[in-house]
């Protein structure tokens, strides 16, 4: 267990709590501007349509427009709207591909933007949008990834032949001979796993504000995880240079990786820009649904070959991927589900390939766990049927193959520290493993445990750019102000930064102020994803306090008439080690190095560029508890576990939000969320809350977090990851309780009663 801390590992509360439970907290939908105007976007009724014409004039006449935008208006330029490839040296390299225009002379799926208008108010707006008129010329449309491929299939981009987008990509990091290996192989298990488009269900619409200066420097107000990113982009989309844009992201209300591409916002500058007014425009759900990303979806054949003691031995992936329309997000999230499914386990032997298919559909790309729980759901079920191949119990199979400190991790480098052998034993005795598993029913509801492990990342390197910044400066009051860049969506980012930082300089976090979302006050940061802004970001944090606190006490000194070695600081004063009793305040000595009338003064501050050339990958076991009704399939949930390798915990609390959350996002991975998109027509069925199935607090069962505590040599105060990886195993872990209470296995997400009766059936 890490040491005792003054302000670290402490339950306090979050910073920004009281602003949002009153209602006080500013989104971008709560920003007036003088003079705004509201936006909206015409969107095609078509799945697959050439546009022939777009006739706006009776638009721009109606009085209260002032813009009306189609193709002509916007740059002829082809882009990516996903983020990830500005991380990248070289994204061609990495499969980049730029294949979507703001407006289009085709469309390619019922929702795709076709123009927008800006009038004074949304009624005004919603007229102008029934008075243009489009002439469509509709084509053939393919709605699957197998209907896609057939070769009579329309092209959805020219030059995407047999529309594929990425075709047979290898795996790039594969190992020993696989082939090989499977053929020497004592016991070998695969199958075919599909997982389902998951919604982000963010709680904040998307939504955008755009304005240009009388100097015609932009700043917009967006809700993007990425603002360094998202300004790059558009600086290069509308040829204005970075510094003429000044990006502001307020608060966020839920990101889950849906804000990791573009929405709203290139639309909303091109209307300010044409208009030469402030621009909002913000989607409404039907749209977050037709015009957003949403999970991937993926077809995944898995191969695992084992030795009789329960070795893995070699292992193969392929997979199949759905882009939606545009690749987006779509391709990175597969390459990151094949890494997680070849690299969770020690294996010599592995290989993979994946393709990803254009269809006429909404666009996918990355949600929370970016492909990570896609692979478990797969590769933790295939586990637990090679273990009962082998005579194992599904705890002993994992154990002998997990992954240890100094062997690669899945994103390559080598492992820093990893619990995850503490998570398994932890979970298990909580769970009542040994007992629960011993036990057969033969009634109409029978019980059963199942389990799985996963591991994630603290940051995304080595594979993209990986650095954090941070700068902090002590006030008169001793009060601290901390600039920081990540974005502040849900997760309380706010209150674990400030943590560190007050830990660091002495202080009490009340007394930390957090300044963030604002590309003209903050120093560059790649942003909040792939879990890393408390270990990257905290990183740098770390650094800038403890720059700030070695001229703190080379300031107090002199004052306290000793040596800057023999001083320490908590709670707001600086000690002479070993005499209490001789110290001085932080304020007092933050106050005389600004007033200091003896040319001896300057302001306390501090600085840190960290970046990340390590990985500390979080571990973790979920055990399910689960009852199904075997004459109606029902299956409910009625314990959940999730034993987290934590590093440790900057707020216990926090983490144990995070666990719970992401433990409720993947119940409802498993159970019942599922993006239908009719594949006769094409059109997005379940497009509102109430045809989209979220699970509510009234469907969960008791869900317990456990935070296994081994500090990482790297984390600030060793502490690693916990944002996406709670969501990762669970659907695996429900997934194989369900099997071990009714022995039907069910390989197609979400797991519904249809499903099980009729594997009873089959059975």
């Amino acid at each position: 267990m890490a040491e005792e801390l003054s302000v670290v590992g402490k339950r306090l509360p979050r910073p920004d709590a009281a602003e949002k439970v009153t209602g006080a907290a500013r989104f971008v939908g709560d920003i007036k501007l003088p003079g705004l105007l509201i936006g909206k976007v015409l969107r095609s009724p078509h799945a697959h349509a050439k546009v022939l014409k777009v006739e706006t004039g009776k638009a721009e006449r109606l009085p209260g427009v002032k813009a009306v935008i189609t193709s002509k208006d916007m740059p002829r330029k082809l882009f990516n709207a996903a983020f990830w490839n500005m991380c990248l040296a070289d994204p061609e390299k990495a499969g980049e591909i730029q294949d979507q225009f703001i407006f289009d002379n085709k469309v390619r799926y019922i929702g795709d933007a076709v123009a927008a208008v800006a009038a004074v108010d949304e009624q005004t707006a919603e007229k102008a949008l029934a008075l243009i008129r489009v002439q469509y010329k509709p084509l053939p449309a393919a709605f699957t990834p197998e209907e896609a491929m057939k070769p009579q299939a329309t092209r959805i981009h020219d030059f995407a032949e047999g529309n594929l987008c990425w075709p047979h990509v290898p795996f790039p990091f594969g190992a020993g001979e696989v082939e090989k290996d499977f053929a020497e192989a004592d016991v070998i298990v695969e199958d075919t796993f599909y997982c389902s488009r998951q919604k982000h269900a963010q709680m904040e619409l998307d939504a955008c504000i755009a304005s240009f200066d009388a100097g015609g420097r932009l700043t917009v107000w967006s809700p993007a995880q990425l603002m360094y990113l998202a300004r790059r982009k558009m600086a290069n989309f509308f040829d204005i240079p970075e510094g003429r844009i000044r990006w502001i992201t307020p608060y966020t209300g839920g990101g889950f990786g849906g804000r990791l591409a573009f929405n709203a916002e290139p639309i909303c500058i091109g209307l300010a820009k044409k208009a030469g007014q402030p621009v909002k425009l913000e989607y409404d759900r039907h749209e977050d649904f037709v015009a957003h990303d949403s999970r991937t979806p993926h077809k995944m054949d898995f191969k695992l070959g084992f030795k009789k003691d329960g070795t893995l031995s070699a292992l193969k992936i392929k997979l199949l991927a759905d882009a939606g329309a545009y690749l987006g997000q779509s391709g990175m999230t597969t390459a990151v589900c094949m890494a997680f499914g070849l690299g969770h386990y020690r294996c010599p032997n592995t290989a993979g390939e994946m393709t990803i298919v254009y269809t006429n559909t909404p666009p996918t790309g990355g949600m929370r766990g970016y492909g990570n729980p896609e692979a478990m759901w797969a590769l933790e079920q295939l586990m637990d049927v090679a273990a009962e191949k082998l005579g194992l119990d599904p705890l002993d199979i994992r154990l002998r193959n997990y992954k240890k400190v100094g062997e690669p991790s899945a994103l390559l480098l080598p492992i820093q520290s990893l619990a995850l052998e503490q998570c398994v034993e932890a979970g298990a005795e909580r769970i009542g493993w040994k007992e629960k598993r011993a036990l057969t029913g033969n009634g109409m509801k029978r019980r059963g445990v199942g389990m799985a492990t996963m591991t994630h990342c603290s940051g995304a390197a080595p594979l993209l750019l990986e650095h954090g910044n941070a700068a902090l400066k002590l006030n008169e009051d001793g009060s601290v102000n901390l600039v920081v860049s990540p974005t502040e969506m849900g997760q309380g980012i706010l209150g674990v930064l400030a943590q560190i930082a007050a830990e660091e300089l002495g202080v009490r976090i009340e007394d930390v102020r957090v300044v963030l979302g604002d590309t003209d006050a903050t120093r560059f940061d790649i942003g909040s994803h792939a879990s890393r802004t408390t270990f990257v970001t905290g990183n740098a944090v770390l650094g800038a306090a403890r720059q700030a606190k070695g001229k703190l006490l080379e300031r107090a000194a002199p004052m306290l008439e000793a040596s800057a070695e023999d001083l320490e600081v908590r709670d707001r004063r600086i000690y002479v080690k070993g005499s209490p009793d001789k110290a001085i305040s932080v304020a007092d000595v933050a106050r005389d190095a600004i007033y200091n009338y003896q040319q001896n003064c300057g302001q306390i501050t501090g600085e840190c560029d960290w970046e990340s050339k390590v990985v500390s990958p979080p571990g973790q076991a979920c055990f399910a508890e689960v009852e199904v009704d075997t004459q109606s399939g029902e299956v409910q949930v009625l314990r959940l576990v999730l034993a987290h390798d934590i590093g440790r915990a900057i707020n216990p609390t926090n983490v144990e939000g995070q666990i719970e959350g992401g433990a409720m996002q993947g119940f409802g991975y498993a159970l019942c969320e599922d993006f239908v998109v009719d594949t006769r027509t094409g059109e997005t069925l379940t497009d509102s809350f109430t045809a989209y199935r979220l699970p509510s607090f009234l469907d969960l069962p008791e869900i317990e977090g456990i935070m296994i505590e081994e500090p990482d040599p790297v984390g600030p105060y060793g502490a690693k990851s916990i944002g996406e990886s709670s969501l990762v195993a669970v659907a695996p872990a429900i997934g194989n309780a369900i099997y071990h209470a009714v022995g039907v296995r069910i390989k197609d997400l979400p797991i519904t009663a249809e499903k099980i009766l009729k594997g009873l059936k089959q059975k």
